[in-house]
C-alpha cells in the first residue's frame, strides 16, 4: 500500500495547493501564493495609471517615498480621481503598497481566506502582512481624506514594531 501512494503522489504531480503556497494544506481557512502574471500585468497596469496622472501634474513616479507620497496627495487634493472611483483609487494604493514594501522589505503576495482573495505584502515567510491596496480607498470612498503621509508613516511605524527581532531593536 505505501508503494502505490509514493507512486500515485509522483505521477501526479504536485498538489494544486503546494504549486504557489508558502501554507501548508493544514491551513484550509488562508493561503498565501505568489503573485500570477495577471496579478503581475494587472498591477503594473494600475501603477501605469497612476503615472499619467502624476505626469499630468509634471511629476512622475520615482520610488521616493516623500516624493511619491507628496504627488498622491497632489493626485487626490486636486481631484484627478472621484471619491467614488475605486478601482483608481486601489491604483493609488498599489503605488502606496510599492513605497511600503521597498521601506520595511515586504514582497507582494496574493492573501486568500474565507472573505476573499486581496493582493497584499508579507514580511519574509512570517505572519507579517499589510494590505495596502485598499488602504487609500476604503478611507477617501467615505469622505475621510486621511493624509497619505500619515497613512505611511503610521503603517511603517507600527509594522516595524511586529517585524521578527522587533524587540531587540
Amino acid at each position: 500500500m505505501p508503494l502505490a501512494v509514493l507512486v500515485l503522489s509522483i505521477t501526479t504531480g504536485t498538489p494544486i495547493w503546494a504549486q504557489n503556497s508558502i501554507v501548508s494544506p493544514n491551513t484550509p481557512d488562508r493561503r498565501i501564493e505568489t503573485l500570477s502574471p495577471i496579478d503581475q500585468q494587472f498591477m503594473a497596469a494600475q501603477r501605469a495609471k497612476v503615472e499619467a496622472l502624476a505626469n499630468q501634474l509634471g511629476q512622475q513616479l520615482t520610488g521616493v517615498p516623500e516624493r511619491d507620497i507628496a504627488t498622491l496627495q497632489r493626485i487626490l487634493e486636486l481631484g484627478l480621481i472621484a471619491s467614488d472611483d475605486r478601482l483608481q483609487l486601489q491604483a493609488l494604493g498599489i503605488v502606496l503598497g510599492d513605497l511600503l514594501a521597498a521601506e520595511l522589505n515586504m514582497n507582494w503576495i496574493v492573501y486568500r481566506d474565507p472573505a476573499g482573495r486581496s493582493r497584499a505584502l508579507q514580511y519574509g515567510a512570517s505572519e507579517v502582512f499589510l494590505f495596502p491596496v485598499t488602504m487609500i480607498s476604503r478611507r477617501w470612498e467615505v469622505g475621510h481624506q486621511r493624509a497619505v503621509a500619515d497613512i505611511f508613516n503610521t503603517n511603517v511605524a507600527t509594522t516595524r514594531a511586529k517585524l521578527p527581532g522587533a524587540n531587540w531593536r
